[in-house]
């Protein structure tokens, strides 16, 4: 008995030291079972001497399933020669090798959180688009994506018969950033309005501008997804052109949340033909329109409301108006309200606190680094990462020897923001200016309108 114990222990052990070399000569045998497990095993061990023979797996084995396996490891691979074989599996005849064709690309630059690419989405869930888009799934900018990849991607998002592997398509788009492919997903917008509501999705995520001709008319829209989500990527973007749009939806709302998005973007865009309905709204029954009437204001950059916005926050009873109106009156000059947004970073309202520091001076958030909780110190980390200049890396270095991990980490990925950002100026041929910090005093936000043809490079918008 002990003998037939040690044979098949020896045995198990003999299958777990598979060397690569009898791995890819499985991907050869008759049995199936086999050569998916010999596919697998070689993603997880991306050795590179493997990729050729997966390559041609995924291009002549019979099996579907097989295919699908030999483009996941060759997703984990990443070896360039073989992205013919994954650029041929885009038109495979099975979704499922398709879609896994389409995540393999993607892993040649980020592999974190990329299912939700060709997860199935259904119901109310899709209105959410901050629940669905993966906003931190995303390369880092200045990132280099093969423009095959985008062709490719673009190719399947205009053509593929099968809808789920489209909205995969305009998925994988988002997270490589392809904002070259703008004005080809926006020509895409007379289909499904399901596609439609992926390429919102998608434009929220590459925080383009030039994707507001192709979105403003979708403002009103009878399909109540396509247009929630086209009333939060003109917000979001920030698209001045939409201002006479929103402000008609506004008047004339299908709903209460259509009137509340649009009032938000309107909030997002700042522009002063909108101040009526923010004076209109600051002391509205609903706390959502106080707030977002309240934004509204702060961006315009009147100076004059300080002192309106002061007494209504006094009795303000609601924390997401009152973190507005600190927020406002920062904006309008008083700069020791920053102290009650940066004590919000530790509370309920985390998240709006985050996202009123991407719009603070980055040299007022220098303070702040030393102090505070860990969470509240690494949302001003990652602010000035993605609003700071190069003066900001001085003060960032000295958390490269905080006590926490991950406070060192996210000042480190800060600094490499900044650098890549700053050597991204320093080699552009056309000279670029500081981006516009909305609502400063003094400011005529409509003095600055952007023209949607610009080629400048467009700055991501991170959703809060």
């Amino acid at each position: 008995m002990t003998g037939i114990l040690l044979l098949l222990v020896g045995l198990h052990g003999s299958a777990l030291a598979q060397t690569t070399e009898e791995l890819i000569a499985n991907l050869h045998s008759p049995i199936v079972k086999t050569r998916l497990e010999a596919a697998r095993k070689l993603g997880e061990r991306r050795q590179r001497e493997a990729a050729g023979p997966l390559a041609h797996v995924l291009r002549t084995d019979t099996r579907a399933d097989v295919r699908r396996e030999a483009a996941r490891a060759l997703g984990l691979i990443k070896d360039e020669a073989t992205l013919p074989a994954l650029l041929a599996a885009l038109s495979d005849a099975h979704r499922e090798v398709r879609r896994a064709a389409i995540l393999a690309l993607v892993s040649f630059y980020i592999e974190t959180n990329i299912e939700f690419i060709t997860a199935e989405r259904r119901g109310w869930q899709i209105l959410n688009p901050f629940l669905s888009t993966y906003e931190a799934t995303i390369v880092e900018p200045e990132t280099k994506v093969d423009d095959r990849i985008t062709q490719g991607l673009v190719r399947v998002a205009q053509s593929d018969g099968d809808l789920g592997v489209r909205q995969a398509a305009v998925r994988a788009l988002g997270v490589l950033r392809a904002t070259t492919a703008v004005p080809q997903l926006g020509r895409l917008f007379i289909g499904h309005s399901a596609l439609r509501v992926e390429i919102l999705k998608t434009f929220m995520k590459l925080g383009d501008p030039r994707a507001g001709p192709y979105i403003i008319p979708f403002l009103n829209d009878s399909d109540a997804a396509v247009r929630k989500s086209a009333l939060i990527a003109v917000g979001l973007l920030r698209i001045t052109e939409a201002v006479p749009k929103l402000i008609e939806v506004f008047g004339r709302p299908p709903d209460e949340e259509t009137a509340r998005l649009a009032l938000e973007a309107l909030a997002r865009i700042g522009d002063r033909a909108a101040e009526k309905l923010f004076l209109q709204n600051l002391e509205h029954p609903l706390p959502e329109r106080r707030r977002f009437a309240t934004e509204g204001l702060a961006r315009l950059g009147d100076a004059s409301y300080i002192e309106r916005i002061s007494r209504l926050r006094l009795r303000e009873k609601d924390r997401s108006v009152q973190l507005a109106q600190a927020f406002a009156l920062y904006q309008l000059g008083r700069r020791e309200f920053l102290e009650a947004i940066f004590q919000e970073l530790d509370g309920r309202e985390h998240a709006q606190a985050a996202a009123y520091l991407l719009e603070v001076e980055p040299e007022d958030l220098y303070p702040f680094l030393p102090r505070g909780s860990l969470r509240a110190r690494r949302a001003v980390v990652e602010a000035l990462g993605l609003i700071g200049s190069r003066e900001a890396i001085e003060h960032l270095k000295s958390l490269l020897r905080a006590e926490d991990p991950d406070l060192v980490n996210a000042a480190n990925l800060a600094i490499q923001r900044i650098e890549r950002r700053e050597h991204a100026k320093s080699t552009s041929p056309e000279p670029r200016t500081r981006p516009r910090r909305v609502g400063k005093p003094n400011e005529n936000p409509q003095s600055e309108r952007r023209n949607p043809d610009e080629d400048d490079a467009p700055q991501s918008i991170p959703i809060p």
